[in-house]
Order: structure tokens, then sequence, then C-alpha cells
């Protein structure tokens, strides 16, 4: 913990050395926001450490020094989040494209078949949760009936559904 005096020397040499460090973080970082919170970081651990500070060495070399590491930091968390497609990949997925879409396409029409072919109430409970988008509750409201019980339905229309479709898409496959 720094005394007093320590902390106003502190808050001068931080004041004096600031538009500095700013200045070589802003050139080195072009996102204002990461500068910022680099220039933050650096003022953060510098005062954490001040009493470590020889003041025989420049406050701003000091201050620099550990600015250098906060951008390296940045750097190290920045290249783990950022995603990289290299060329090959991109070939790959641009290749496999349109085949995807085309089956994404048969399961749709599988899936639509297969809707027309449930019971009206059946339609109207799919029709009412996933196309509407309601909560559980309004469509046992709407259809009269308790929230469990249209959960249950639902869960056996998703499984009606599921065998519908595959069976239409074995059926399709067959052909081919």
């Amino acid at each position: 913990m720094l005394n007093h005096q320590q902390q106003v020397d502190f808050s001068e040499l931080w004041a004096d050395a600031q538009p500095a460090v700013t200045a070589h973080v802003r050139a080195i970082i072009r996102d204002a926001d990461a500068a910022r919170d680099i220039v933050q970081n650096v003022a953060v651990v510098l005062l954490r450490k001040f009493d470590l500070w020889d003041p025989d060495r420049g406050f701003l070399p000091w201050a620099l020094g550990f600015a250098k590491f906060e951008i390296l930091a940045h750097w190290r968390d920045a290249e783990r989040r950022r995603v990289v497609l290299d060329g090959e990949l991109l070939d790959s997925i641009t290749e496999m494209w349109p085949a995807a879409t085309a089956e994404i396409e048969v399961e749709r029409a599988a899936l639509q078949d297969c809707l027309q072919k449930l019971p009206p109430h059946a339609r109207e409970l799919v029709h009412l949760r996933y196309y509407e988008d309601l909560p559980m509750p309004e469509v046992a409201e709407r259809v009269g009936s308790s929230p469990g019980a249209v959960r249950v339905a639902l869960l056996r229309i998703r499984r009606q559904l599921l065998s519908c479709v595959n069976r239409c898409l074995e059926t399709l496959r067959g052909e081919t």
C-alpha cells in the first residue's frame, strides 16, 4: 500500500508520462477502445508496482516497458479470439456449399410434406410454438390445454416428424 507522498509522486509522474504512453500505444494499436484499455491497464500495473520503481531510472522508460507487455498481451488475446480460414478450407467450403444447400432444400421439402400429413390440431400446435414462437403457456392457453399436455404433444409430434422425414429421405436416396 502506498503512503500519501508516494500516491502524490505517482500521480505527478503518471500525469507527465501518460500522454507519451498513450501516443506510443495508439501508434501501435489502431483500435481506440483497445488502446484506452491498454493505457488504463498500464496505469494500474504501474500503481501496483510503484514501490518497486527505481527513481534513478526514468519513469517514462519504465512505463513504456509495461506498455510493451500490455500490448503483447493484447495481441496474444486477440490472436486467441481470431478465427482464421485458410485458402484451402475456404475453397472446400465453397465447393461443398451447393451440395449442402441442395441437401437442406430436400430435407426442408420432406419436412413440409410431413407437416401436411399431420392432423390439423397437431399442425396448429407446431404453428403456434415454432412459427409464431409463442411460449408454452401461451400455446396451451390458445388451444385450451395445460402446458404439460402441450409439451407432451409437441414431443410426440417432433418424434413423428423425425420419423416421417427420415422415411422420406430414405425413399429419395433409394431412388437415386
